[in-house]
Parts: structure tokens; C-alpha cells; sequence
């Protein structure tokens, strides 16, 4: 199986190429779908992380093969790419084996803490930096990402990469609750290059509650001469 793989579906929405070092995520998002589909439990998935088999040696001949390639390589989908000290350097490797071969990277990370140490290398090359935020309230991040970081440090995480010229994005998906995604549009709409907007699938009872349509509206509303995307699963409701 290749390291540096093309996504499908929906995350195809996000980015041509994606590479996933480790198995596993320590956040415990509620809403997280790679325990299902990795036919594991949500305990495990949150408690066993580690880092795949002969990971670097099989990434450093894709990224030889790959030299020079402009697809953007996505970290990470399956985890976050930065949630602990321990896969942050291995995520490092990572960029230094992206960079000797020119290649094209976006990270994407709540732990934005832990990311801002690579911001120079990201700046060197042009890379981009990514933040999943949907909520302003800690009470609601605590429900539904348990052991990811607090909202303020994404904020200022993103405040930084933007004061240091690295091109920015919001992934504001899954939308829990549309209050919730429009103030952080609003406290975060200077900061950010381009936002990514998508609805929360697979919990009938909080989608049922949810104007979507009305969020859309007021979505493209806030984010009028922003540079944005509405995945799929939310545009389908456009009147």
C-alpha cells in the first residue's frame, strides 16, 4: 500500500494526494469516522497510536519517484499530524523528506502549539497550514474533541501562520452547531486564506435540528468576499 495515496470520496474534496504516518489519534473526536472504518473501537483508536511499519524508508522512494510533483500531499487525514510531541517529529521527518524532493505539503492539526515549530518551513515553501475549528465554546469542544487542544491555541496558532505570510485555511467540518461556526468566521475571517465548510453526517438527531439551508445562506454571508469551499454535503441544500 503506498504512503502517498489519492484520496476518494469526500476527502478527494480537500486534497488531490494525502499520507497518513501514524494509525491512531489521541483526540477522541466523537465524531471521528476512522474507527469504523478501520473496524476498531473508539477506545483503541484513541489509546493505540504508533507509527506504521517501515514508514520513512517507503516514504523516501515514493517522494524520490514523486520529485517535483505540484500535487498537494495532505497531513493528515486518518490522524492529526501533530498530536503529540512523538508524532510531531515524526511528522517533521516527514517534511524534510517532502521538502529534498520538492514536493508540495498542507498540514492540517488542531495541536497548532505543536505545528508553529515547522511554521519556518512551511514559509521556505510555500507550504500551507490547516486548523480543524468548529466550535468557540471549550464546554463543546470538551464533548466532542476530548483530548484534542483548546480552541484558543488554534486561534493563535492561525494568527501566527497568517502574521508570518504562510497561507492559511479553516476546516470548519463537521459543522455541530451553526452558531458556533459563524463566530468563529467572524472572530477568524482576517486570519484565514480560505475556509472549507461541511456538515455533520451520521447523527440524524443533530442534523434534524439544523437549518441547513439557512446556514449556507448566512455562511456565504459572513465569509462575502472570502475565499471559501462548501463541500458537497452542505451545497446540496442551496436553494
Amino acid at each position: 500500500m503506498s504512503i502517498i495515496y489519492q484520496p476518494s470520496g469526500k476527502a478527494l474534496e480537500y486534497s488531490p494526494l494525502a499520507c497518513n504516518l501514524v494509525i491512531g489519534c489521541s483526540h477522541g473526536c466523537k465524531y471521528c469516522y476512522c474507527p469504523s472504518i478501520m473496524h476498531t473501537s473508539q477506545n483503541d483508536w484513541r489509546q493505540k497510536v504508533y507509527l506504521r511499519k517501515n514508514i520513512f524508508d517507503q516514504l523516501q522512494k515514493e517522494a524520490e519517484r514523486m520529485r517535483g510533483d505540484k500535487r498537494e500531499i495532505l497531513l493528515s487525514f486518518m490522524t492529526d499530524c501533530y498530536q503529540s510531541e512523538q508524532v510531531a517529529e515524526y511528522t517533521r521527518t516527514a517534511l524534510k523528506i517532502f521538502e529534498a524532493n520538492k514536493l508540495n505539503v498542507q498540514v492540517l492539526t488542531k495541536n497548532g502549539k505543536l505545528a508553529s515549530r515547522d511554521f519556518p518551513t512551511l514559509k521556505r515553501n510555500n507550504w500551507k497550514f490547516g486548523s480543524t475549528i468548529i466550535f468557540r465554546s471549550e464546554k463543546l469542544r470538551a464533548e466532542w474533541e476530548p483530548g484534542a487542544p483548546p480552541i484558543e491555541e488554534r486561534i493563535a496558532a492561525v494568527k501566527e501562520a497568517h502574521g508570518m505570510g504562510i497561507y492559511t485555511w479553516v476546516s470548519m467540518e463537521p459543522v455541530v452547531d451553526p452558531y458556533e461556526s459563524l463566530s468563529i468566521i467572524d472572530e477568524l475571517k482576517d486570519y484565514v486564506t480560505f475556509w472549507k465548510v461541511g456538515k455533520i453526517n451520521h447523527y440524524p438527531i443533530v442534523e434534524k435540528r439544523i437549518d441547513w439551508k439557512k446556514f449556507l445562506e448566512n455562511v456565504e454571508l459572513a465569509l462575502d468576499g472570502k475565499a471559501f469551499y462548501i463541500k458537497k454535503d452542505l451545497e446540496k441544500y442551496r436553494g
